[in-house]
């Protein structure tokens, strides 16, 4: 894979150096707005990326990157990966994947119509825990509830108290808790149990009416799932599933998702058993062997059912929106 980089923030940041460990990427070129040149040409010089531009679409022109990786603001993410789909490249965008289902269907048409392969670069599906979770599920029985909690006080959140609020923290951006950490819980508990019933998002908001915190119900046929979110607090993280015939629990945030401990039986008949992954250079690295491969293999019924179920989670993230008023772009 031919590769070209697309931003300069922290989350490329955590990418190039994930990269490092995947030998079938070439990274040929990145690019960053005029504003951040410095950063994008500091970022080259580090990975030795022989290409940067702070012009789009010139990039995609000149490039002979097969693949592009999208990691900007996440209002920017439909219209940069339609440029690059049409300029007949690849495409991994990172979460969340657009800011409607609307978006993400055209994009996946546009992708299918040309042969092309676009993939949301969400880590819990390439992650050991999440298999075992998978493979465990049916031995807890009839689900009785789901509670998922990512909290993570963020290192924007005293300068957005102060006033001056990062793109993460403006609506503008499509930023806040529901986007920015809140898509991971939607991601594991929609890839345990599909599409929900009904969602009802109840959001703390800040002074410009975003997201700070909230808390996300999807209401299934015989349970609810509680998603938690919060980026203007701490707390211990988790994911946690309930099952009339036991439970299993994450101890960890639903992007690592580091060890799943399983609890079957009742009262002094309960088995349990700790299952933890094995130990990775970066929790990125296999979703980029997982993107190689399905490509090399011509694999569009994986890309088919990674774009379904990206819908459905752009769909849910919509609903949630709305029913809290969270009126993104203005």
């Amino acid at each position: 894979m031919k590769l070209a980089i697309v931003g300069n923030g922290k989350i490329v940041t955590e990418c190039l150096f994930a990269l490092q460990d995947v030998p079938e990427v070439e990274v040929v070129s990145i690019w960053g707005r005029p504003t951040s040149l410095d950063r994008t040409k500091s970022l080259a010089d580090d990975y030795g990326i022989m290409e940067v531009y702070t012009d789009y679409e010139k990039m995609l022109t000149e490039t002979n990157a097969d693949t592009v990786y999208i990691g900007i603001i996440n209002s920017m993410h439909y219209d940069y990966a339609k440029l690059a789909l049409i300029a007949g490249k690849n495409v991994i965008m990172e979460k969340p994947f657009t800011a409607t289902a609307e978006q993400a269907k055209d994009l996946a048409s546009i992708a299918l119509d040309h042969h092309l392969f676009i993939f949301e670069a969400m880590t819990v599906f390439h992650n050991e825990t999440y298999a075992k979770a998978v493979e465990t599920l049916p031995w807890l029985g009839r689900i009785r509830m789901v509670q998922c909690n990512f909290s993570q006080y963020s290192s924007r959140y005293q300068k957005y108290k102060e006033g001056y609020p990062a793109p993460s923290f403006t609506l503008e951006a499509y930023g806040g808790a529901l986007m920015d950490i809140n898509v991971y819980n939607i991601n594991f508990v929609v890839g345990l149990f599909g599409q929900p019933e009904d969602v009802l998002y109840v959001a703390n908001k800040g002074f410009n009416g975003i997201d700070v915190s909230g808390t996300l119900l999807l209401v299934y046929k015989d349970f609810v799932a509680e998603l938690v979110a919060c980026k203007d607090s701490d707390s211990e993280s988790f994911l946690m599933v309930q099952g009339e015939e036991g439970y299993f629990k994450v101890p960890d945030k639903a992007n690592t998702l580091g060890g799943l401990d399983i609890f079957i039986g009742h009262g002094e008949n309960i088995a349990k058993e700790e299952f933890r992954p094995k130990p990775v250079h970066h929790r990125m690295v296999q979703e980029f062997k997982d993107f190689i491969k399905a490509i090399e293999e011509d694999d569009y019924d994986k890309v088919n059912k990674s774009l379904s179920h990206s819908i459905s989670v752009c769909d849910i993230l919509e609903r949630a929106a709305e029913s809290a008023g969270l009126r993104y772009g203005d």
